[in-house]
C-alpha cells in the first residue's frame, strides 16, 4: 500500500516533545550585541511566528517545532479515556514556548480536529468558534499578536493538490480532509485573528481563499472566510453590502453559508476588487 501523505502519522521523535531552533535564536541575539540594537520584543515575536519546513511529499506544511501527541486513536489509552479532548491538550511548558506557526500545526494535526462533521450545523461559522475553544492550542493562538500572519503562511503552504490527488488511497478519508481544511479556513472568521492582520497584508489570505475556491468552485464555504476577512477590514463595498442586506447575511454568510450563486458572484467580484486595491 502507498504511503499517505496527507495521513497524520506518529513522528521518528519522542512522544510528547517538539522541535525548537536554538541556533536561530543564538544567531539572532548575537546580532543584536554585536549592533547594540535592543531587539528583545522583536526577536521574540520572530522567533514565536516559527518557521515552516516543506516535507517532499507532505499535503501540510512541517514547522521547525512541531508537536507530536503522545496519544493516538486507537491505543489504549485513547479507547479507556474518559474524555479524549484532555489528550489532545498541549502540556503548559509547550504551550507557552512553542510558535505560532507550531500551535497553528498542531491544532490541525490534532486527531480530534477533523471527523465531527461540524457542517451538518445550521450555523458553522458559531459552530466552528465553540469547537476551537475545545483546543488549548486554539486559545494559546487566538492570543499571539503574530496569529494571522502565520495563518497565512501556512494556509498558503498548504498543498490541495496533494490532498485531492490523495482521493484514490484506500486510506482516504474525504469528509476528515474537507473538514480538517473548512477548519483551517473558518479560523480566517475569528476577529483575534483578523485583528492582527494590517490592511496591506489582508488582501493575502483573500487571494489564497479565492484562487482555492476557483480551483473547486463547488466548495462554495471556502468563501465563507473571504467575505469575513472583507467585512472585517471594513472594505466599503463588502460593508455596504453588509448593510444593505444585515438579515440575510447574519443567515448567510454570518452563519456559514453562501444562499445563491448571485451572491457567490457577488462575494467573487468584491473579493477580486479588493485584491486589486492599491
Amino acid at each position: 500500500m502507498k504511503e499517505n501523505p496527507w495521513e497524520l502519522k506518529k513522528e521518528t521523535v519522542p512522544a510528547g516533545t517538539y522541535y525548537t531552533t536554538n541556533r536561530c535564536r543564538f544567531l539572532l541575539c548575537i546580532s543584536c550585541l554585536l549592533t547594540g540594537y535592543s531587539c528583545g520584543d522583536e526577536a521574540d515575536n520572530m522567533l514565536k511566528e516559527g518557521s515552516l519546513l516543506a516535507p517532499s511529499g507532505a499535503c501540510y506544511p512541517g514547522v521547525e517545532d512541531s508537536y507530536t501527541y503522545p496519544v493516538l486513536p486507537g491505543s489504549k489509552e485513547w479507547q479507556t479515556a474518559d474524555d479524549a479532548y484532555t489528550l489532545v491538550q498541549l502540556p503548559d511548558g509547550v504551550l507557552k514556548s512553542i510558535s505560532t506557526l507550531g500551535l497553528i500545526d498542531a491544532l490541525v494535526r490534532s486527531p480530534l480536529f477533523s471527523g465531527s462533521f461540524l457542517f451538518s450545523s445550521s450555523t458553522p461559522v458559531d459552530t466552528w468558534h465553540r469547537y476551537y475553544e475545545r483546543f488549548n492550542s486554539a486559545r494559546e493562538l487566538f492570543k499571539r499578536d503574530n496569529a494571522g500572519h502565520a495563518l497565512i503562511k501556512y494556509y498558503q503552504a498548504v498543498d490541495f493538490d496533494c490532498i485531492e490527488s490523495s482521493a484514490g488511497d484506500e486510506n482516504f478519508r474525504p469528509g476528515f480532509e474537507l473538514e480538517r481544511i473548512f477548519g483551517l479556513e473558518f479560523l480566517f472568521t475569528r476577529q483575534e485573528i483578523l485583528n492582527e492582520i494590517e490592511h496591506r497584508h489582508k488582501q493575502e489570505p483573500v487571494e489564497t481563499l479565492l484562487s482555492r475556491f476557483e480551483q473547486y468552485p463547488e466548495r462554495q464555504r471556502t468563501l465563507i472566510p473571504v467575505a469575513h476577512v472583507m467585512l472585517g477590514d471594513q472594505y466599503p463595498p463588502m460593508v455596504e453590502y453588509y448593510r444593505d442586506h444585515i438579515e440575510l447575511y447574519k443567515r448567510s454568510i454570518g452563519s456559514g453559508y453562501v444562499f445563491s450563486t448571485e451572491q457567490s458572484d457577488l462575494i467573487v467580484s468584491l473579493a477580486n476588487s479588493f485584491i486589486d486595491e492599491k
